[in-house]
Formats: C-alpha cells, sequence, structure tokens
C-alpha cells in the first residue's frame, strides 16, 4: 500500500467518531470471505476482477485450496460516504471463519470489533451455525446487522416469485430479531432489531458483486423486476448481469450501512466494558475505557497471537490511551514487563509499520516474548490498578486427539517447537507427551482442526505421520470413598486420604475458575456455597490445587506441612492424575482430600520415594472403593434438515448412541432436531447424515460435558486403550 494511503489512515485513527471496528461473521460457505473481497475491491487492494474469487483475506494456502475460512484476519480500509460533506471513515475488517472446528476464532476475533454484518444465505437461511456466531456476538456486546446474500440463486436456481421470496425475506428477517430479543441484553434486544425500512438491511449477491438497502432500490432507475429479468435470460450469463453492479454496487450497500447503523468506538466501549471487564469502573483505568480516552493509560485486550518466521506477532484492540513504538509496558497475566519493538497494521497478509497508533483501534505488536492470547497488556505504571480481562468464552473445548510423530527422529525437537507455536496462536489445541509410551498427542476441537493444524506442521518443514482421530477419554470415580490409611514403606510417614466425585456443575464453575489463570477464596466461597457437603466454607482457604482437569486437592490434616513437601506432593498428585489407573486416561471432577499427613525429617530425594509410594498406593485404593469409571465426551448436536428427511435420520439416531433432547418443527421447511451424541460416534454420523439427506442437513456441535461410557461398551473401549498403550492389567 503507498506511504500516502497509510498516512491517510493514520490520521484517521485520531478521528474515533469516523471508525469503525467491524467483522463478517456466518455460517460457512454463506459469503462472508467473498463479501471481503468487494470491499478490497473498492478500497483499490484487489483487481475488481478478481473480488469475489480472490479470497484476499484467506491468505493460507490451506484456506485457499478448502475454500473456507480458518484464520480470523484483519485489514484497514478508507470509506467516502459521500463526495461533499463528509470527512472519510476507516474501516477495520476482521474476517472470521464460519467452519464449526473454527468457531473459538469467531469468538476471539468478536474481542476486537463493535459490530458485525451477519451474512445469511438467502436459500439456507439461518441455520445452526449463523445462531451460533450471532449469540456470540451479542454476548461479547457486539452489535449485528444484516446481509441477505445469494438472491440471484433464488431467482435464477428456484424460481421463486415475488412474493415467495418476500416470504423467504420475511423469515430470514424475524428469525435474526428472535435471537436478538434472546440473547442481547436491555434495551438492545430491542434497538438492535433490524428492518429494512430502517436500512440496517442489505440484500444482494457477494459473488456477482451487487446489493441494495431499501432506501438505495427506492433512488435507483433498476427495480427488482429488472434484477429478476437478468437473470430469467434462457442464456444468461456474466454479461447479462454486469450492469447490476454499477447500479447497486455491493460496496456502497455495505459500508453505508455500516456507517450508518454500526457504533464508533466511543459510542460501543460506554456498553461494552462493562461486558468484558470485570473492573472497577469508576475508577482511572475504568473511566478511560469507558469513555474511549486518548489520555488515558494505555489499556490493550490481546485476542490473537501468532509466531512467524522471525517473530511473535500479538494482535488486540486498544481500549485506552496510545500505543508508542519502544513503550514499556507490563502484561498482566504474565506478570513481565516487556518493551514494544514494532508497530504495525495488518493489511491481509502483510503488516505495515508504523510509530503509534492510538486509542479505538486495532494493533499488531511485534517483540513481546512471552505473550500468548487473551493476555491483558497495561501501561507498566498502572500494572497495580488493572485487573485483566475475563477470559475469551471459547465455544467448545478439545474433544478430539491424534498421535503424531515426525517423519525422521532428527526433527522431534523441531516439531515440538512448531506445535509449541500453534499452542502459543491457538488456545483451542492442546499437547501432551504421553509418559507411559511416548506418544505426542495433539487434541483439538473436531477432526478438521486437527487436519489443518498438522498440515501447517508440515508446511513449516517437518512431515509428519497422524494416526486416525479419536475423542479424548477421561476417568473417574462413581462414589466417595471412606478415609484410606497408608503407611511408607519405611513405616515413618503415614497418610489419611479419600476421594469424592465432583458434581458437572461445579466442575464446570472450577474450569471457568481455572480458566481465568488462578482462583480466588472470594470466587470460591460463592461457587461452593451449596456444595457444603464437599467442601466446608471455613475450608477453602486449606485449598491447595485445582487443575485444568477441575479436580481439586484440599488438606484437612493439623499438622503444619513445610513447603518443600507440599511441593513434592502436588508434583506427585499431578503424575498420578495424567494417568488414570484404569487405562491411563487423565483423572478428572474429582476432590482428592487430604485427612492427615505425618512426615519425618527427610531430605528431598528420599522424601519423594516416600511421599510417592504413600499417595500412589492410597489414590489407586480410594479410587477401586468409589468406583472406577470411564468418562467420554459428549456433544451438544443441533440438526436442521428439511421434513421430509426426519424419519431417515432419527433411524441413524440409535445406532449411534444419540439420545433426542427434542424435536422442533414449528416451520413447514425446516425441522430441529436437537440431540446429544458421543463425540466417538459423531464422525461417522455425520457421513452418514450427509448421505442420507443427500446433503442438506446442517448441524452445530457444541462440547456438552464428559459423561459416563455405558457399561455395554466401557469394558471393550478400556482394554483396547490398555491395549494401544501397552498397559498391563
Amino acid at each position: 500500500m503507498p506511504r500516502r494511503e497509510i498516512a491517510e489512515i493514520l490520521k484517521l485513527m485520531e478521528n474515533t467518531k469516523n471508525i469503525r471496528n467491524i467483522g463478517f461473521v456466518g455460517h460457512i460457505d454463506h459469503g462472508k470471505t467473498t463479501l471481503s473481497d468487494s470491499l478490497l475491491s473498492e478500497a483499490g487492494l484487489l483487481s475488481p476482477d478478481l473480488a469475489g474469487e480472490a479470497r484476499a483475506l484467506d491468505y493460507l494456502e490451506e484456506e485457499q485450496r478448502r475454500g473456507i475460512t480458518m484464520k480470523s484476519t484483519n485489514i484497514s480500509l478508507l470509506y467516502q460516504k459521500s463526495l461533499k460533506g463528509h470527512d472519510p471513515f476507516l474501516i477495520n475488517l476482521v474476517d472470521t471463519p464460519g467452519h464449526l472446528d473454527f468457531s473459538g476464532k469467531v469468538t476471539r476475533a468478536l474481542r476486537l470489533i463493535d459490530g458485525v454484518v451477519v451474512v445469511v444465505d438467502a436459500v439456507e437461511e439461518i441455520i445452526a451455525q449463523s445462531e451460533t456466531v450471532i449469540k456470540q456476538a451479542l454476548q461479547e456486546g457486539v452489535k449485528p446487522i444484516l446481509f441477505i446474500n445469494k438472491v440471484d440463486r433464488l431467482i435464477r436456481e428456484l424460481k421463486l416469485s415475488d412474493e415467495k421470496i418476500r416470504q423467504k425475506y420475511t423469515r430470514i428477517i424475524n428469525d435474526f430479531n428472535t435471537l436478538v430479543k434472546r440473547f442481547a441484553d436491555s434495551p438492545y434486544d430491542k434497538e438492535w432489531q433490524v428492518s429494512p425500512i430502517d436500512g440496517n438491511v442489505a440484500f444482494g449477491s457477494a459473488l456477482h458483486k451487487w446489493g441494495f438497502t431499501l432506501r438505495i432500490l427506492e433512488n435507483s432507475d433498476l427495480k427488482f423486476s429488472d434484477i429478476r429479468a437478468r437473470y430469467k435470460k434462457e442464456t444468461y450469463s456474466k454479461e447479462t448481469y454486469a450492469d447490476l453492479t454499477i447500479y447497486f454496487p455491493i460496496h456502497n450497500a455495505i459500508l453505508e450501512m455500516v456507517v450508518d447503523h454500526l457504533p464508533n468506538p466511543t459510542q460501543a466501549q460506554k456498553y461494552r466494558i462493562s461486558k468484558i471487564w470485570d473492573g472497577d469502573l469508576n475508577s482511572t483505568i475504568g473511566n478511560a475505557m469507558v469513555n474511549c480516552d486518548p489520555q488515558g493509560p494505555l489499556v490493550i485486550c490481546m485476542s490473537k497471537v501468532q509466531a512467524d518466521k522471525h517473530d511473535i506477532v500479538a494482535t488486540g484492540r486498544i481500549f485506552s490511551g496510545n500505543c508508542v513504538k519502544k513503550d514499556q509496558i507490563y502484561l498482566l497475566r504474565e506478570s513481565n514487563e516487556s518493551t514494544i519493538q514494532r508497530l504495525s497494521l495488518f493489511m491481509g497478509q502483510r503488516r505495515e509499520q508504523v510509530e503509534s497508533i492510538p486509542v479505538g483501534n486495532i494493533v499488531a505488536i511485534e517483540g513481546l516474548k512471552k505473550i500468548k492470547s487473551g493476555e491483558t497488556i497495561v501501561e507498566r505504571n498502572y500494572q497495580a490498578e488493572m485487573i485483566p480481562f475475563e477470559n475469551v468464552k471459547y465455544v467448545s473445548t478439545p474433544v478430539v486427539t491424534v498421535s503424531i510423530e515426525p517423519e525422521y527422529l532428527r526433527d522431534l525437537e523441531k516439531m515440538k517447537q512448531l506445535v509449541e507455536n500453534l499452542l502459543i496462536e491457538d488456545p483451542n489445541l492442546d499437547f501432551e507427551i504421553n509418559e507411559e509410551n511416548g506418544e505426542f498427542l495433539l487434541s483439538g476441537m473436531g477432526p478438521l482442526h486437527l487436519e489443518v493444524t498438522t498440515d501447517e506442521i508440515g508446511k513449516r518443514g517437518i512431515k509428519v505421520s497422524v494416526s486416525p482421530p479419536r475423542p479424548v477419554f477421561k476417568e473417574s470415580c462413581r462414589y466417595s470413598s471412606k478415609s484410606i490409611s497408608v503407611g511408607s514403606p519405611n513405616k515413618q510417614n503415614s497418610l489419611k486420604i479419600k476421594v469424592q466425585r465432583l458434581g458437572h456443575n461445579i466442575a464446570r464453575e472450577l474450569h471457568k475458575i481455572h480458566a481465568s489463570n488462578g482462583f480466588s477464596n472470594a470466587k470460591l466461597k460463592e461457587l461452593l456455597a451449596n456444595q457444603k457437603d464437599i467442601i466446608e466454607a471455613e475450608e477453602i482457604g486449606r485449598i491447595w490445587n485445582i487443575d485444568p482437569n477441575q479436580n481439586v486437592l484440599v488438606y484437612r490434616g493439623d499438622s503444619q506441612i513445610e513447603d518443600i513437601h507440599k511441593n513434592l506432593i502436588l508434583e506427585i498428585i499431578k503424575k498420578i492424575q495424567i494417568n488414570g489407573p484404569l487405562c491411563g486416561e487423565k483423572l478428572t471432577e474429582i476432590l482428592v482430600t487430604i485427612d492427615d499427613l505425618n512426615i519425618s525429617s527427610l531430605d528431598e530425594e528420599i522424601a519423594f520415594t516416600e511421599l510417592s509410594s504413600m499417595f500412589y498406593e492410597g489414590i489407586k485404593r480410594a479410587l477401586t472403593e468409589a468406583e472406577l469409571i470411564l468418562l467420554e465426551p459428549i456433544y451438544h448436536t443441533v440438526i436442521q434438515l428439511p421434513p421430509s428427511y426426519i424419519k431417515a435420520t432419527l433411524s441413524l439416531l440409535s445406532k449411534y448412541s444419540a439420545k433426542i433432547n427434542k424435536i422442533n418443527q414449528e416451520k413447514e421447511y425446516q425441522a430441529i432436531i436437537d440431540i446429544f451424541i458421543p463425540v466417538r460416534n459423531s464422525i461417522q454420523f455425520a457421513e452418514e447424515i450427509r448421505s442420507t439427506t443427500s446433503g442438506k442437513a446442517f448441524w452445530q456441535n457444541e462440547f456438552y460435558a464428559f459423561l459416563e461410557v455405558p457399561d455395554h461398551e466401557a469394558k471393550q473401549i478400556i482394554t483396547d486403550l490398555r491395549f494401544k498403550k501397552g498397559l498391563s492389567w
């Protein structure tokens, strides 16, 4: 991009009222990236002949090949609303994924922006993933407007009458407004309703590069009948509808709708900060963020971190202050001071270096070595007054895993480093080494998520072999044990220990606390207020640890435990919990209570051996008494399909151990089947339902919970897992 235009963008960045931070969201293949291309074409960043086909924001080769967007990308555009009377607008555009396996990236992208254009296929209407991303946007305080895409298909493929098309529009708009009413906070559940009359609904064809709002159509020399005429010709071609881009250029409809109906940062932060930040709004920092103050302390919420060939690049939204190259800043979660080495604007796959970027804008920062997604950056002098932004809410959790290994053993360390870089970029991935058999296990949200990740490892220089995907299993106990007494081999130490199962609700809340980078007594007291049969309120201060798998360790003994021994015990417990006795899977949702512990004076090496022996024996005996069980991940799946396929689909559900939650057929053209299905069955089920419905069924998988594997299936699964891991009985 010419430096003159970069200078113009930098100047506009200071005029907050003319900034719009926006994104496109919607179901896969509803036209989000195609629409982005048209806007880039208008900005002069893409040839008009390629708009709709180039997929410029899909800068990864894998995205281009698959024709889907997997990583959110952003770019700054200039938009002149009219030749006279208006200053240019700066549109910071973030493109977001639409595939189910990448929904976590949608949530992270939403933290950057204040408004979204929801892109809906006029033929398919609002379906499962559309509902999910609208809900996500509203939960982040992001205002949605509506673009009904692929209108040309209603004419040339479905050959609908004007009345049938009007009915389609009405259904889509009503469904959209129902979701806004359901998920938006008051008063926005009413204020953010959309209507063609109000100008916050657009119609068109992103592929053919035309679009209109009702106002644009009414002021045009063409009417909808003229659009229909261009598609009704028996031998219609690109030439027959080419002039629609002249009468109804799509960028005019979309960008006019954006600047007229989506908020600028100053407007948005007044109501968004209270939704995404738990701090004191009346504090210096809180007041500065609410008022989008350019003179306030620097505060940036980092939503995405990528490792490129030379450095770590972190992308975030400036909520207060002015971000300047060489600034000394503080990373709140890492408790680490650092220096901003370089600042950039993202221009698709390129970054343009700049000296400073003011409040309300999106920034790319380089040179922060220890930064991770979800970090909060604050001006160094205000670190004591700032609390982190609440943890970004992800739609799912890693529930599918594969074993990976490099083609050549010499590449092992390089592969590990590549995976570590990918973990920095994608919090929805998990990587571990199985200490029992040396397997390298990569876990993600779905098969495509893992396939794309392993392909990326190959593109970065390491060829890997990958096992077939399998679900992530976990182990727990069904009941509670009595207090188990254990002595050490040298008879000098003793332990009384018991285990009991935590309920799903408390386990989920513990997961949230752990995800927010630690826990506090206040949070735990609130959480456990109704769990007094598990942990008494006065003993909350005796909680030694909460791990990522929602296991809690409590010490109730009277003896004072030295820090050196406490740390050894935590290390021992961690090793026990990552390799359950049933089949070597991680333990989850278990409360381990140390009722009594007596330790003689031992050096560290002897203490580790003695304590390991006691805790391994004690926990294994306690778990056996509490009855070990195998848990598996369950998807909550919502299937949308034509009513004529209900019967055939229902016949598949019992085959794959799916449980029907409800069946809804409120609309004559669409039915909804709400089910719970084991992740281990979901892949084959997806293939069969796609075949059974001739590709007309759409579904959304959302992680629900880890639940017990049915008894009649558990024994064989456990046997297979033990055999695979080389574990003896």
